[in-house]
């Protein structure tokens, strides 16, 4: 009779199981099958009446669906891909003590068995071919990359490009791999997101995606740090450069700090993970460098209609997304580019394009946002309008004073208020001008 050993090193700590699950929960708030019964109790007892006749009253237990809280991709619906599928047999091996149930996955197994890795291979067999030369990004060589000027001719047609050789002079390439990030910076928390700004350290997120917690995820937790430079991974931000072609006035770097919305990150996370389908705010551009592993993208022309590539509110993870809807969404809309990336290439997100990744295998990335007037100024003035209306009128006022050739033919601004149209002038303020 074969025996089954359970080492206590494939499996997170009681503290570092909760951190991770901590972030899962913020990270996909969508997904939760429970409410927090003591998130009202410090709520006055004056409230008490109003609380018992409200429609979103959740006091009856019966709105508490049962622990345990697991990861979103194991909901119904967000786990029918079964990239990582496991036999009730197998799974039914795992049982470590009572604490487990909330914050353990039930079908996490001592050792996943290489079959249970069989439809992500067959899925990482697919994505790690070149994509067919008809709709793939256009590679321009280290050459030529080097001697584009500011607004190049890819962020003025707004298409995606693959540029090579940028990296080169980079220490980052060597001071941002993996294994110098762990050594070096294991006992800083990252963050995973800056909609909720949780974290955790990368020592922990290394043990996550390196044993079972992780390995069994369809779709495990990534890094996405952009607040790198109130420590001492700041020196990080000086092992690379940003190249000219990139290097145009970005039309938000004149607003303080504290105002300018976040613009710059690490990435990392292991195979499966990735970045779901978005659009970059504000209008802006965005250009990401590998600096190990690779990435597939799969990136859609500005304009396209969400429904034809899944694109709800919510985000599906991007491995869910590739397994169940890659297909149908790429054949269903023309222009369409691919990209297969490898250490040391950048790729370019033109603005207003739909996009995804799917790290292929564990990959760390660098990236930046910024904003030009290329394609469209009255885009991105809209943009940031409609998307950070609190900071739209500082910005138009800084960038009267840094680029008023942007400004003078916007200086009457159509606003609306109380439904009525309003014209201000964003220079002078207090204006106030009805037509």
């Amino acid at each position: 009779m074969e025996t089954t050993i359970v080492r206590k090193d494939v499996f997170l700590t009681s503290d570092e199981r909760y951190d991770i699950w901590e972030v899962k929960r913020l990270e996909r708030p969508q997904l939760l099958t429970w409410v927090d019964p003591n998130e009202d109790q410090d709520k006055d007892n004056d409230d008490d009446d109003n609380n018992s006749n409200s429609d979103n009253d959740t006091s009856d237990d019966e709105s508490l669906p049962p622990l345990p809280l697991i990861d979103g991709c194991d909901l119904p619906g967000w786990r029918a891909s079964q990239l990582v599928p496991l036999s009730d047999s197998l799974s039914s091996i795992l049982n470590v003590g009572p604490g487990c149930p909330m914050l353990r996955r039930e079908s996490q197994l001592p050792i996943v068995p290489s079959s249970c890795l069989t439809s992500w291979r067959q899925l990482y067999e697919k994505f790690i071919q070149e994509p067919s030369s008809s709709n793939t990004a256009i590679r321009i060589s280290s050459q030529e990359a080097r001697q584009l000027t500011h607004y190049p001719w890819f962020e003025r047609q707004n298409i995606p490009v693959v540029l090579e050789g940028l990296t080169d002079d980079w220490p980052a390439m060597k001071t941002c791999r993996w294994t110098n990030l762990v050594e070096k910076y294991g006992d800083y928390v990252w963050r995973c997101s800056d909609t909720h700004g949780a974290g955790i350290t990368l020592k922990t997120y290394q043990k996550y995606i390196s044993t079972l917690e992780g390995q069994t995820d369809d779709a495990p937790l990534a890094i996405y740090d952009s607040q790198l430079s109130g420590d001492d991974r700041m020196t990080l931000l000086e092992d690379y450069t940003i190249a000219t072609c990139f290097a145009s006035p970005d039309l938000f770097e004149n607003l303080e700090e504290e105002e300018r919305p976040p613009y710059r990150w690490i990435l990392m996370g292991p195979a499966r993970s990735g970045t779901g389908l978005h659009i970059d705010p504000m209008g802006t551009h965005a250009w990401v460098t590998v600096v190990e592993g690779l990435k597939r993208w799969v990136l859609f022309p500005h304009g396209t209609d969400r429904t034809k590539i899944m694109m709800p509110d919510i985000q599906i993870p991007s491995a869910i997304w590739f397994d169940r809807w890659y297909d149908s969404a790429v054949n269903a809309i023309p222009g369409t580019i691919e990209v297969l990336q490898y250490p040391g290439e950048t790729v370019y997100v033109p603005a207003g394009w739909p996009h995804l990744v799917l790290n292929l295998e564990c990959t760390v990335a660098i990236t930046h946002n910024y904003a030009t007037e290329y394609p469209s100024m009255d885009r991105i003035i809209q943009a940031v309008q409609e998307e950070e209306p609190d900071l739209y009128m500082k910005w138009i006022q800084q960038l009267n004073t840094s680029r008023p050739d942007l400004i003078d033919q916007r200086v009457m601004t159509q606003h609306w208020s109380d439904g009525r149209p309003v014209t201000i002038d964003p220079l002078l303020e207090g204006s106030d001008t009805r037509i």
